[in-house]
């Protein structure tokens, strides 16, 4: 049987190096494409890797939502038009694409949790440039599958983690918001569906939810981090609505995840059994 190639864009990050450290445990030729040598938005270089692959994975995207706000142009190029050409590209050479997507396509006022089918609305530049990549991934025809990952975090790239630990070093008192609630997810484990995926006999075309089994707001995950860690420091709630920010967060971020979950024939872990196995590899 021959090798699959995979060529990971944005395998650098803080979820593609996750995916470069698995596929290859899981038999696949694995392909490093990122900043500086490789550029997603130069069309021939996305020509020459889909000319050697057998499948790319994207994790590549401009994902400071921030800054997006008054860099609309650059977030548009990276994480739509450029995901629009990626698709073109791999329907000529005849390969697929397996595209991470995001919980900030919705505006987060849904009651319940979103599942795949429910209306996209984002609040601001960045969730709008991930939702128009995925639109124009989909309209270029090319075989793909797309699974929006949310509340990630892992050993490599900055996250609500890093900084939070970061906050409890310097101040007295750390103040998180409570009305934000999702599934902190690991991108280890996003990383194996990514792989499990990859591995199906048929291609998993279509859109799908990952995140970590059940829900809770940032304060309350801010104080399970702590009292896991021993950190003594006393972390106080409060809303979204009292921190100015250039850009608006959903507040409900919960995904339905059985669609992936009967891909995978599996469960997806709880998000405390993943939060505790990423704080014993610190």
């Amino acid at each position: 049987m021959a090798v699959v190639r995979v060529a990971i864009l944005g395998g650098k990050g803080m979820l593609g190096s996750d995916v470069v450290k698995i596929a290859p445990q899981r038999g696949y030729a694995v392909q490093v494409c990122d900043l500086p040598e490789f550029d997603m938005t130069q069309q021939q270089q996305v020509k020459e890797i889909a000319g050697n692959c057998d499948v790319i994975v994207n994790c590549a995207a401009y994902t400071n939502v921030e800054k997006a706000e008054s860099q609309p142009e650059l977030a548009d190029e990276i994480n739509a038009y450029a995901v629009g050409r990626l698709g073109q590209i791999a329907r000529a050479a005849g390969i697929a694409v397996l595209h991470i997507g995001t919980d900030f396509v919705f505006d987060g006022k849904k009651q319940g949790p979103y599942v795949e089918t429910d209306a996209a609305s984002p609040l601001g530049v960045y969730g709008r440039s991930k939702l128009l990549g995925e639109r124009l991934l989909f309209e270029s025809g090319c075989t793909c599958c797309i699974i929006r990952v949310q509340w990630t975090y892992g050993r490599n790239g900055v996250n609500f983690i890093t900084k939070i630990l970061d906050a409890a070093k310097t101040r007295d008192c750390v103040q998180v918001v409570d009305d934000q609630v999702g599934s902190p997810t690991h991108t280890a484990e996003a990383a194996k569906a990514i792989c499990d995926c990859l591995g199906k006999a048929v291609f998993p075309m279509g859109l799908f939810h990952f995140a970590a089994s059940g829900y809770v707001s940032r304060y309350e995950m801010t104080r399970f981090l702590f009292e896991r860690m021993g950190i003594k420091v006393p972390v106080k709630a409060c809303k979204t609505s009292e921190f100015k920010t250039a850009a608006q967060r959903p507040l409900n971020s919960r995904f339905c995840c059985h669609k992936i979950e009967n891909l995978l024939g599996r469960k997806i872990p709880g998000w405390q059994n993943m939060l505790e196995n990423y704080l014993e590899m610190l």
